[in-house]
């Protein structure tokens, strides 16, 4: 028997991994720091048996561009982060997991690729300012003052106990605001944003002190 309210819980937009957790609030904002949880944000993995190139000419011929190494991204929107060899997580902030997979469905070949819709399996949090670095490197062994320097890039880490990939691009350029958007797994939505809303102040104070450490 379904429930009085079912179509009320139909219509109803689906929570966001905080809102989930019991947190409202999903902004943190100080002079040198701001964190919020993106909400709506496409996130597709694609895996292929193919050589590279087979796989890249394919995705090409529907507007998506694969970076061909580890850690490399390419793409303005979508975003394709090379997380393992032939294996890519695609990340859009405007073009819906059903648009894109069916842009492209012609383009795959089935027998050796597979596209999986993640976007509701995980969750993702935007960290700027130029306090962030410090905020992720007390969290993890990463040198993200030194990856700030590079260009725009992924990587695959642990801040504590969660599993987290990093996306680093800039608002302006590599040393003007960085910018990582922290994409994890969604139950631990609540633990990493104490966790990191506990490591600002500290993080913050380092950066007055070292700043972007030269």
């Amino acid at each position: 028997m379904k429930p009085a309210n079912w179509n009320e819980f139909i219509d109803a937009p689906p929570c966001t991994a905080l809102q989930q957790g019991g947190v409202e609030d999903r902004s943190f904002i100080s002079t040198e720091i701001s964190l919020r949880e993106l909400d709506g944000i496409t996130l597709l993995r694609l895996r292929s048996l193919q050589e590279f190139n087979a796989v890249e000419s394919s995705m090409a011929a529907c507007g998506i561009v694969l970076p061909a190494k580890v850690n490399e991204r390419s793409g303005p929107d979508p975003v394709a982060l090379c997380q393992a060899p032939r294996d890519w997580l695609l990340f859009s902030e405007r073009i819906s997991a059903k648009q894109l997979m069916e842009q492209m469905q012609a383009a795959l070949n089935e027998q050796h690729t597979i596209v999986l819709d993640l976007s509701s399996a995980l969750a993702v949090f935007r960290l700027s300012g130029t306090a962030a670095p410090w905020v992720l490197s007390k969290l993890c062994g990463l040198d993200l003052h030194a990856g700030i320097r590079t260009a725009a890039h992924t990587a695959r880490t642990r801040l504590q106990h969660a599993a987290v990939t990093l996306h680093y691009h800039a608002l302006d350029g590599p040393a003007a605001m960085p910018v990582f958007d922290l994409i994890f797994d969604r139950a631990y939505a609540v633990y990493l944003w104490q966790l990191l809303v506990a490591s600002v102040p500290h993080a913050q104070q380092l950066n007055q002190l070292y700043g972007s450490r030269p």
